[in-house]
């Protein structure tokens, strides 16, 4: 982390995830990283606790460079994905708890210091992970057309105030009442969520944009899941999207990933 050249600015110290393990994990085979950063490397934070951390130039992890990158989406998406990548390989060889994309100190003495700082609850953390993958829920509800009585439909509008006001009332409620979900509705997705909220260790809801003229009912949740029970898992999700689908609505699934959704991060500062 030296430079012979003292002018030369030191680098920051980015930093993907913490992975337990008794000996150092091993870098082989680790995908190359965050552009611009430097070859991932384990850095010591407690006993059998590691970072994995990366150098991260001045040049290209200033403030002022950041800002700009984050106004580029496909920028930022390379970043994102390259973040996700390291996590998710070592995710494959033990626990992790991933830390938040740019999670950035101003040197390695001062991300062990922090990472450190809550080593018993990062202990624990750690063991209430163990043995856990977290699998995404996503369902999209048939979307429900307006229906408007026949009475409705063969009126014909007379020209008075009263009527064209009767008609534009009758629209906003036809409108108001398009995308939302119906009764029926709710209770299909809700009993499938409640199922696999059955199997799952622990539940986060996710929060979706409401239902709209042309936007359809979105609903979902993170999963927490024992892995040894992931066959019990893909089986009751495949029932329930067979289910759902008979019912015009469509269930997605993602996973399993480290378990993104239910740690409590430590924040980088510079």
């Amino acid at each position: 982390m030296s430079h012979p050249d003292s002018s030369v600015p030191e680098p920051a110290t980015y930093v993907y995830c913490l992975v337990q393990s008794v000996r150092p994990p091993s870098m082989k085979g680790a995908p190359a990283g965050i552009p611009g950063g430097g070859a991932p490397r384990a850095l010591p934070v407690a006993r059998g606790i590691w970072a994995i951390v990366a150098d991260a130039p001045p040049e290209r992890f200033s403030n002022e460079q950041l800002q700009k990158e984050l106004q580029d989406i496909e920028a930022v998406s390379r970043y994102a994905l390259a973040h996700a990548a390291m996590i998710e390989f070592f995710f494959q060889k033990g626990p992790v708890i991933p830390l938040r994309l740019f999670t950035l100190f101003s040197a390695d003495e001062r991300a062990q210091r922090q990472l450190a700082g809550g080593g018993s609850q990062v202990r624990a953390l750690f063991a209430r992970l163990r043995g856990l993958e977290e699998w995404g829920v996503r369902i999209t509800a048939a979307s429900r057309a307006a229906t408007v009585g026949p009475q409705r439909r063969s009126a014909k509008p007379d020209g008075s105030a009263s009527s064209g006001r009767n008609y534009l009332e009758s629209k906003k409620r036809l409108n108001d009442r398009d995308g939302a979900p119906s009764a029926a509705t709710r209770r299909e997705v809700s009993a499938a969520l409640t199922a696999m909220r059955k199997i799952a260790v622990r539940t986060r809801k996710e929060s979706f944009p409401p239902p709209s003229r042309g936007r359809p009912y979105v609903t979902g949740a993170s999963f927490l899941v024992r892995a040894q029970r992931r066959s019990v898992w893909k089986k009751k999700v495949s029932q329930l999207a067979s289910v759902l689908g008979e019912q015009e609505h469509r269930l997605e699934v993602s996973g399993p990933w480290p378990p993104y959704h239910f740690t409590t991060q430590p924040k980088g500062t510079r």
